[in-house]
């Protein structure tokens, strides 16, 4: 059976995050937990599983508490993973460092990154190989009140605006948002906040401009708020793609090949199916989700939020709105536009040659 790693009371998730990070820093080693939870294959429409199913750890760069884990989640409790011969536990570690760091040291042989997190480090020769496309775009938002709306990156000048972590993924997004604006990055402060809604407060005291946080959030916030404005703000237009990494070891083991291409299956056979319950309001895909009881965050609780973000997600994230791109296939003009970005907003080096990163080869055939 496919084992789910689901989310106790928050005390408990910080305490298991710092075993395992304690875990990465002393011994290199991954501390797993999780609880045994049969997905309901048949109501998804997933075949039965084969006999025999291969233990595979797949790590999580955040707890799988947000709709962007949707492929995932709904692999699991569809009963994907199971229909391709796997018993996926999904991990959660405390950011996309984390991830790598348990990608690099072998306790997982696949995990998905940002683009804009995971350039740094293959530039500098860490050996991470690029197999799939999960995210074609950021989908973060930026928080503001009516009474002072933020709707672009010209608007932030002057600002103070609420980050999650300074140094993070939203602020390398942020800056590359400003330098296409021709905002001076210095003219925007930066403060840290916790990106909950709980903060959109501050911004209608004026102690903030506004803040990003993710799509989930900015929905909710959005729907319990009238004043709120909720805008990319030009975030959206800097290219960043979520990609399904592994490393050249792993492509040189027949065994973890054939997990992975195992896995991409999966996720691929589960995105479709969550695309494919767009005109029913996603009914199907929630009712799955819901009554596994593998998941338990606000957002998939609510009607109004869990069907705006997977509008989203299916129809501007996952999938290419050109058309021209399939499921998770590979996009070497976008690649290869993202490093030229980052290298002229002074995060590469710009010296290398992007698509060397990347490969096609283990996709699943259409």
């Amino acid at each position: 059976m496919t084992t789910a790693v689901t989310h106790p009371p928050v005390r408990s998730a910080k305490r298991r995050l710092g075993r395992i990070a304690a875990a990465l820093l002393s011994v290199g080693a991954l501390a797993l937990a999780g609880c045994a939870s049969p997905g309901p294959a048949a109501e998804s429409g997933a075949a039965s599983a084969p006999a025999k199913l291969e233990k595979m750890v797949v790590v999580t760069f955040l707890p799988l508490e947000s709709f962007t884990f949707t492929p995932e989640m709904f692999a699991l409790s569809g009963g994907y993973f199971e229909k391709h011969g796997l018993d996926v536990q999904l991990q959660p570690v405390k950011g996309t460092a984390a991830a790598i760091q348990t990608l690099l040291g072998g306790a997982t042989p696949i995990t998905r990154a940002s683009t804009v997190d995971v350039f740094p480090g293959m530039e500098q020769g860490q050996p991470i190989v690029a197999i799939g496309t999960m995210a074609r775009k950021s989908n973060l938002r930026v928080i503001s009140a009516d009474s002072n709306p933020i709707e672009s990156a010209a608007d932030m000048e002057g600002e103070v605006i609420g980050l999650g972590s300074i140094g993070g993924t939203s602020e390398k997004m942020l800056n590359f948002a400003l330098d296409d604006a021709g905002v001076p990055r210095d003219s925007v402060t930066r403060q840290a906040v916790p990106v909950t809604a709980a903060t959109f407060e501050v911004v209608k005291q004026g102690q903030l401009g506004g803040y990003v946080v993710s799509l989930d959030t900015s929905l909710a916030i959005a729907q319990q708020n009238k004043d709120a404005v909720v805008s990319d703000a030009g975030l959206g237009d800097v290219p960043d793609m979520q990609a399904w990494i592994t490393t050249q070891s792993n492509l040189e083991d027949p065994a973890r090949v054939k997990q992975i291409e195992a896995f991409l299956a999966a996720i691929k056979e589960a995105t479709q199916a969550v695309i494919d319950d767009a005109d029913n309001d996603f009914a199907n895909v929630l009712k799955t989700l819901r009554d596994s009881g593998d998941w338990d965050f606000p957002a998939l609780q609510d009607d109004e939020v869990a069907v705006g973000a997977l509008e989203v997600y299916t129809s501007k994230t996952w999938a290419d709105e050109s058309g021209k791109v399939g499921l998770l296939e590979n996009d070497l003009d976008a690649w290869t536009d993202a490093y030229d970005t980052y290298t002229k907003g002074g995060l590469l080096k710009g010296d290398q040659d992007p698509t060397k990163w990347i490969t096609s080869d283990y996709l699943p055939a259409e």
